[in-house]
């Protein structure tokens, strides 16, 4: 950091109303605290700060939820806390001990939580539709006292952003509505027993202690010179009582009585996350064995369309964007997410990064549209294709294969020839042409040299590790410069080779970064190397998120124009484990599959779909179970490298891979052992005359795998061998 920029952020911070500072900005200052770096190590402390998204189904605007409460609006200058009070004491939700928050099902909805004496305080967060212009809508908060005892509640404007000193000028209230800086920032459903509006943000504390009886009458206005102001809303809550209150996304032209009756008629949360849940349930499914990777994978997509707008995704830089955009249309989004593939194009430069951020966007797009819905609005998606391979084909020859980068290379391949694939569908022959002349123009033979040895994940903590997998040693962190910062985006590309080049690195790497994403409950873009709650530039980043859920389906299927690759990448821990995706887009058609396991030895059962998407070939005579074009022959590499499945409708099982009867039956054995000794401490327990409820079995997950198949939600047959296995 320059010297200038120090001045400066020395100056925000000196000015900045400390008191009401948010607790990552209190505990970060604090040398007792366990989040305090000395200097210089201070200037890039950003330790403890997250937050995630809530927006309606359509993307109209997200609104930001850090992880103990607080709620800002897009483009906001300050923040919308909330304190309680139960014995006299009044406590920030910043800083009280105790505070948690839970994401029903992952979704863009939240539940957040604090003992209140005998009491439960909790707060219901989530977004709905409101009348007006497109993108109007509300986020809402349900606050109620599940408990015998009355609780003070405030909600407080405050100064401050989610990550920086932020800034309010003006405050004024009026019955149930708040204002800053001109715009209606909250409605309530009923007025405040008392309402607080100060010059210096600070003075709210001693304020709010005073708890008056009720407001003497209209409170002035108040304009703060310096940018300190804030404001503070008071209710008693009575025992079991609930109030809910709405912060107006987009413009507000609204009476107080009109907005209330509004709020009023909005579903509550479990509505809204059901809403949310039948929106997902569109497209493709993913299951993979590690369930934080599938839960985390669900919890980025719903985060991504959370933060889409219809043309462009929230915080997104161009290339995070794109592949966003990709990702999102493949799982069945396209309606959403179209316009970006032209947002992207247009934001981009001519260089590898931005032509293959195009490529990205349009390769998922693609996959996900019908020929007519291709060639009736070509200025959608065929043009800007078209363009980035004419310019990346010029490039190539006239500058040489060491233009593009030698690690994206092999991505560079799969992608062109994909594309091949489409525009063969599309009828597009002069855009198939410069995808298959990229394609040639590329080295084939060996592949790159692997980047260098990996962090290990024995110099990570505990704290940030996965089971199984980064207890092996296997994850490849990537560390953010200057510092040792642990890159999460990097670390997904990086994950993301390994997976292309088969490696079963990748696999557990994006598996390790899942663990660590549902531990912090945030989607951050840095964590701190050692104390795993730091943050880098965003809390909520859409490349994190966006490089998650790419991981996740290459994990899958990855986009090929020559095969469907069925999880690419399968390390060893996850033998024995199942896994299944279905209606999953693939150059020429769509893919369901699914993995059982019958001892050691892995089963395939899948359904190839050559003309489902209506962009692929006609093919004379072909039925269901007749042969389908060779683009849509499958192959299990990293469970068995000489299968392919040339039947539309199929089942196999597939060649015991190396070492895994020696693995599962160890794994067997320990599982078998461990439940020995719990069912022995259970008999000792029940001996020595504790009152134990025991007396079942005892069984384990990994005692279920490993002996006979591994049953999954699918409605398929599985074969046997004569030998019963």
């Amino acid at each position: 950091m320059s010297d200038r920029r120090q001045r400066r952020a020395a100056h925000r911070v000196s000015a900045a109303q400390t008191l009401v500072a948010p607790g990552w900005w209190t505990r970060q200052h604090d040398p007792d605290s366990s989040l305090y770096l000395p200097t210089p190590l201070a200037g890039r402390n950003r330790m403890e700060m997250g937050w995630s998204l809530l927006s309606t189904l359509d993307g109209a605007g997200a609104a930001s939820l850090d992880r103990r409460g607080a709620v800002a609006l897009p483009g906001a200058t300050w923040v919308l806390d909330w304190w309680f009070n139960h014995d006299g004491t009044w406590q920030r939700a910043a800083e009280a001990a105790g505070v948690r928050q839970v994401r029903t099902d992952h979704l863009p909805v939240a539940e957040t939580r604090v003992r209140v004496g005998p009491n439960e305080l909790v707060i219901r967060q989530g977004a709905a539709p409101r009348s007006g212009e497109p993108g109007s809508a509300w986020v809402t908060m349900e606050v109620e006292v599940d408990g015998p005892d009355p609780v003070g509640l405030a909600m407080v404007a405050t100064p401050w952003t989610l990550s920086d000193v932020g800034r309010i000028d003006r405050v004024e209230v009026s019955g149930g509505v708040l204002s800053v800086n001109g715009a209606t920032v909250l409605v309530a459903q009923r007025p405040p027993r008392a309402a607080h509006l100060v010059d210096r943000a600070d003075d709210l504390v001693d304020l709010v202690a005073r708890m008056p009886e009720g407001s003497d009458g209209p409170v002035a206005p108040v304009v703060s010179r310096h940018g300190t102001g804030g404001a503070a809303l008071v209710w008693p809550m009575a025992h079991r009582s609930m109030l809910r209150m709405g912060l107006p996304l987009g413009s507000f032209e609204s009476s107080e009585v009109d907005a209330v009756a509004e709020l009023e008629r909005l579903p509550d949360t479990t509505a809204m996350a059901k809403g949310w849940a039948r929106h997902l349930e569109v497209g493709a499914a993913l299951e993979l064995p590690e369930s934080s990777l599938t839960d985390m994978a669900r919890a980025a997509r719903a985060q991504l369309l959370a933060a889409a707008d219809g043309a462009w995704f929230t915080g997104a830089d161009p290339v995070s964007a794109a592949l966003a955009a990709g990702t999102l249309a493949r799982l069945g989004h396209a309606d959403v997410v179209g316009p970006v593939v032209g947002q992207v194009a247009r934001a981009v430069d001519d260089d590898p990064a931005g032509l293959a951020a195009v490529l990205e966007a349009s390769l998922g797009l693609g996959v996900s549209l019908t020929r007519d819905e291709v060639i009736d609005a070509p200025e959608h998606l065929l043009v800007h294709l078209a363009r980035a391979l004419h310019i990346t084909l010029r490039q190539l020859r006239r500058r040489g294969v060491q233009w593009w980068p030698e690690a994206q290379r092999p991505r560079l391949a799969s992608m062109v020839e994909a594309v091949a694939v489409m525009a063969d569908g599309w009828g597009q022959q002069g855009v198939a042409d410069n995808a298959r002349a990229i394609a040639a123009a590329l080295p084939t033979g060996a592949e790159p040299e692997p980047e260098p040895e990996p962090e290990q994940a024995s110099e990570v903590p505990s704290e940030v590790s996965s089971e199984p997998s980064a207890s092996l040693g296997r994850v490849r962190w990537v560390r953010r410069e200057p510092g040792a910062d642990l890159d999460l985006p990097a670390t997904l590309d990086a994950a993301r080779r390994d997976i292309a080049a088969g490696r079963p690195d990748g696999a557990l790497t994006v598996a390790a970064v899942s663990a660590l994403l549902e531990r912090l409950g945030c989607w951050p873009d840095v964590v701190h190397p050692t104390r795993p709650l730091g943050i880098g530039e965003d809390g909520a980043s859409v490349a994190t998120m966006a490089r998650l859920l790419a991981a996740t389906l290459d994990l899958a299927a990855p986009l090929n124009g020559s095969s469907v690759d069925a999880f690419g990448s399968f390390p060893s821990e996850w033998w024995g484990r199942p896994a299944q995706f279905s209606d999953l887009p693939v150059a020429g058609g769509s893919v369901s599959c699914a993995l059982r396991w019958h001892g050691a030895r892995p089963a395939l059962i899948w359904e190839l779909t050559p003309d489902g998407l209506g962009h692929c070939p006609e093919t004379d005579g072909a039925s269901s179970t007749g042969t389908p074009p060779s683009v849509l022959l499958l192959r299990a590499p990293a469970l068995d490298p000489v299968f392919t499945g040339s039947e539309l409708v199929g089942e196999a099982l597939l060649e015991v891979p190396p070492g895994a009867v020696e693995l599962l039956t160890a794994r067997a054995e320990s599982a078998a052992a461990a439940a020995e000794t719990t069912v022995a401490s259970t008999d000792e327990s029940t001996e020595s005359g504790g009152d134990s409820a025991g007396g079942g079995s005892v069984s384990t997950p990994e005692a279920g795998r490993s002996g006979g198949a591994v049953t999954m939600g699918v409605d398929m047959p599985t074969r046997r061998r004569p030998d019963g296995t």
